[in-house]
């Protein structure tokens, strides 16, 4: 891979998982631009990790992402690295799930990867070299009704996945999937709410321990060891790896897939 090929673009970059990411792929040789709507959250990313570069993007906004990539790339060179990490959890049974959460679900986590996606794909292809990282929950493979929005959407990430790695591996693009369980990150802080009713806990600490036995190593995740699975599946030393999905869940999926 030619050193300009090194510039990865990772959406909803600015903080969690996002972040640690950009500051893993940086510290593995990459030029980093990371994106994200919350001006605040950039400015903090962009404290946090120096030498990484920030960019302003709606990815819901078909239009604004075509701008905004095209931006990143004039800065910083041919974009070989998409991580689609922007997105948000829908934390709610069906019953209680307006008909706007559901568009908002499917503008943010289903259709601001493809935007993305859309936007990066033709360069992969003419330099026949690319690699993208789509961050799908693991509601998208074992359905829970507390999580519907988010798993509808996460299942169909999943679809578009190995479809991609289908259409593309001839072109040397590799497209994988890091499926996270719970890591402890200011998102599940947001929706300790949503998981106390699930879990039937009386308060958020009690569903925080119970969630954590969901697992086999009895403890969230952290952002960074999301992070350096990333790194390795980016690699060449993952260069026969593509349409895969790969639980970083701490053991928590039971399926044989």
């Amino acid at each position: 891979m030619a050193d300009r090929d090194k510039h990865a673009l990772v959406t909803g970059g600015g903080s969690g998982i996002g972040l640690a990411i950009a500051r893993a792929l940086s510290g593995a040789g990459w030029r980093v631009t990371i994106a994200g709507r919350s001006t605040k959250k950039l400015e903090s990313a962009a404290a946090k990790a120096p030498g990484v570069r920030v960019q302003a993007m709606d990815v819901t906004d078909v239009d604004a992402v075509k701008l905004a990539v095209q931006a990143a790339r004039e800065a910083s060179g041919t974009i070989g690295l998409l991580v689609n990490n922007a997105g948000g959890v829908t934390s709610a049974a069906f019953e209680k799930t307006s008909v706007e959460a559901w568009h908002q679900a499917l503008d943010l986590n289903l259709m601001g990867a493809v935007h993305c996606t859309k936007a990066v794909l033709p360069e992969m292809k003419a330099q026949r070299w690319g690699r993208i990282v789509n961050l799908i929950g693991g509601a998208g493979k074992e359905p829970d009704p507390y999580m519907l929005g988010s798993g509808i959407t996460n299942s169909g990430l999943l679809n578009i996945t190995k479809s991609l790695a289908t259409e593309f591996g001839e072109d040397n693009v590799l497209v994988n999937a890091v499926c996270p369980g719970w890591v402890d990150t200011n998102l599940w802080r947001r929706n300790a709410g949503g998981l106390a009713a699930e879990l039937g806990a009386e308060s958020e600490d009690e569903a925080r321990r119970r969630a954590a036995r969901k697992n086999s190593l009895n403890r969230f995740g952290r952002p960074e060891e999301l992070a350096n699975a990333i790194v390795f599946l980016c690699s060449e030393r993952a260069s026969y790896i593509t349409g895969v999905s790969l639980n970083l869940d701490g053991g928590r999926l039971k399926a044989l897939w």
